[in-house]
């Protein structure tokens, strides 16, 4: 990304310039006027906070449950959360990284919880998959990043995927679907308005209250929350 897209970010005592200089910028530029401050993406970060507030609520919900695999839940949000909230307020691939490594922690659980409902994984392996994936992922997004590609499109694969192996396995077993569906609408509704933010066709630069992507982030947050009340009555299939 070429920094003329970063005019604030030509003085180099701006805060993070250090990583910047050592990691490169992101291979993408959201709407946001990205500020010379510590925090260069005031909506795009604070906007973040929802998935701690969602965290929050499924801690709350959660607070009896033995399911190790339901409680979880909370921690891949907090992941999320904090992991998007340090790439927009610093601004540069090494945390465009980190802010992948979050996601995963949400995309990959729900492709290998439907795999566990497929019988394709043990129940007992989940999380013993599900660390080596996100590392290996992470790792595959990097390599993907130098090599000039989208890394967007890994999130789009997964999201296919974990679409993919839920309707493979609600053809094995009956479910419900209202929350899915809830959550599916929703997530829809957050992608087409980071998709408008990153095509430009809804921008206000100057606006660091309402933006596209930061709408994305609250949305999205929500339709994590929305995911757990589908899962749980799977609960019998987990650890």
């Amino acid at each position: 990304m070429d920094l003329s897209q970063y005019p604030a970010l030509l003085d180099p005592s701006c805060p993070w310039g250090a990583l910047r200089e050592w990691g490169g910028l992101p291979n993408v530029k959201w709407c946001e006027e990205t500020l010379c401050a510590v925090v260069a993406e005031p909506a795009n970060t604070w906007s973040n906070l929802a998935f701690i507030v969602g965290a929050a609520a499924l801690w709350r919900f959660n607070r009896h449950e033995t399911s190790r695999t339901l409680r979880f839940w909370s921690q891949a949000s907090v992941w999320v959360g904090l992991t998007s909230l340090a790439y927009h307020a610093t601004v540069s691939f090494v945390t465009q990284v980190l802010d992948f490594f979050g996601m995963y922690f949400y995309f990959v659980l729900l492709v290998l919880l439907n795999l566990v409902r497929l019988r394709r994984l043990r129940k007992e392996k989940l999380f013993v998959t599900l660390w080596p994936a996100i590392a290996a992922l992470t790792a595959f997004t990097v390599a993907v990043a130098k090599l000039g590609l989208p890394v967007q499109g890994i999130i789009a694969v997964l999201l296919l995927l974990a679409l993919g192996t839920e309707a493979l396995a609600s053809r094995r077993e009956p479910s419900r679907h209202g929350w899915f569906f809830a959550a599916l609408a929703v997530i829809a509704a957050a992608a087409t308005c980071s998709a408008l933010d990153a095509s430009r066709r809804w921008c206000d630069p100057h606006s660091h209250w309402l933006q596209g992507h930061a709408v994305w982030h609250c949305l999205s947050a929500l339709s994590l929350v929305l995911t757990l009340f589908h899962y749980r009555q799977f609960r019998a299939q987990y650890v």
